[in-house]
This record gives structure tokens, sequence and C-alpha cells, in this order.
């Protein structure tokens, strides 16, 4: 199997995963009984439309520039107040990325799902066998998958920025992690695309290699 195509598959498999990933967090913190959050996050956005509704009359809406002020008003301590409220999402996500492409993926032979799916596997990249778990665990906590690194940082971080009382400060904490996930999120990509032999931080750090598995093998693979 030639690089590039191990390359295409990679992100195919990652896009895969990413979305079961996506749909189960959905789940889990769509209701209070697996987020205890989840009302208070109704509540949040239940405030933010009635006070939307009933200081908008007071605004000329013809008025594109007393709308933007209006709204830039109240958004802040809306977002302020959704965000640390929503701390149950940023828990699931990392609690569900660390089982997944690290537990999970050791268990099943160096496979995710999306892996699976695309004939890939990671392996020890030494002599080519299933990585220790220890392994696993640590590709995972730099990636979790090749494109995880900067939304991994930004959600460990949001775990412990809720902790912040004032709000001003707050915001600025949360939009220079934005920033700084966007930034290596980048690179991250960057380094994917350039090295010839595919090799992600996560790959250097976890000693490993993502491999594809020649069809007439598969069956040997599973």
């Amino acid at each position: 199997m030639n690089k590039f195509k191990i390359k295409s598959d990679r992100i195919t498999a990652y896009l895969l995963d990413l979305l079961l990933v996506a749909i189960l967090v959905t789940l889990l913190i769509s209701n209070s009984i697996t987020n205890p959050f989840y009302n208070k996050s109704r509540e949040s956005q239940i405030q933010f439309n009635e006070t939307y509704n009933r200081e908008i009359v007071n605004y000329d809406l013809n008025n594109n520039k007393e709308v933007v002020s209006f709204i830039k008003a109240i958004a802040p301590s809306y977002r302020t107040n959704f965000i640390r409220k929503n701390f149950a999402s940023s828990l699931w996500y990392v609690v569900l990325t660390c089982f997944y492409f690290g537990i999970f993926a050791w268990f099943n032979d160096g496979q995710t799902i999306g892996k699976k799916f695309l004939r890939l596997k990671v392996v020890n990249n030494e002599d080519g066998k299933t990585p220790k778990l220890s392994q696993m665990i640590i590709r995972n906590l730099f990636g979790g998958s090749f494109l995880l690194l900067g939304n991994n940082i930004a959600i460990l971080s949001y775990i412990f920025v809720p902790l912040i009382k004032n709000s001003f400060i707050f915001m600025v904490v949360t939009s220079v992690i934005q920033l700084l996930s966007i930034a290596l999120d980048i690179v991250f990509i960057l380094l994917f695309a350039v090295k010839k032999n595919g090799r992600t931080l996560d790959d250097l750090i976890g000693r490993t290699k993502v491999i594809g598995i020649p069809k007439k093998n598969v069956s040997n693979n599973q």
C-alpha cells in the first residue's frame, strides 16, 4: 500500500472515528442523567433568549451597529455561563477519546473502528508488533488521532478554566486557548503532510506508526 493512500485512508478513518465519538458525546450530554449540568445549560440558553426578546425592542433593528452592540453586551455573560456549565461535555470528550483511541484500540490489535474499516492499524515503530498499552495511552495523550492534539489541549484546559471567577479573564483565557489549539492543529496537519513516512507527533512520542493491511492478510489480522 503506497504512502499517499495510507495518508488519505488515515484521514478518512479519523473522520469516521471522530463522528462516532461525537455521536456518543452528544448522546451523553443531552440528558440530565449523564450530564448533571444539562438543565443549567438549558437555563442559560433560555435566559439569553428571554433577555434578547425583552430588550431588543428598545433598539433600532435597521441600525446594525446598535443591534451588534446590544448582542455584544449580553453575549459574554451567556457565553461564559454556557461554557462553564458544559463541563460535562468536555469531560466526556476527554474520557471517550482516551478510551477509544487508547485502550479500545490496544484491545483491538491497534485498530479503531475507522482504522479497521480502512484496513489500517497502529504498530510499534521498531518491530511492527501491536504497541504496548502504555504506548497507546501516551500517543493518545498527544493526539488521540493525528488531528486531535490541539483539540485535546483545548478540551483539557476548559475543564480547569471554569474555575476562573472573573468573566473578563475567563473570556481572554478561553480565546487564547482556542488560538493555541488552532495553531497546534495546523502544525500537526503540516507535519503529517510533509513527512514522507506519514508519522505524526503522537507517533514519534509513542514510538508507533500507522500501516496498511493488505487485503489478502485482513483475515489474519482480525
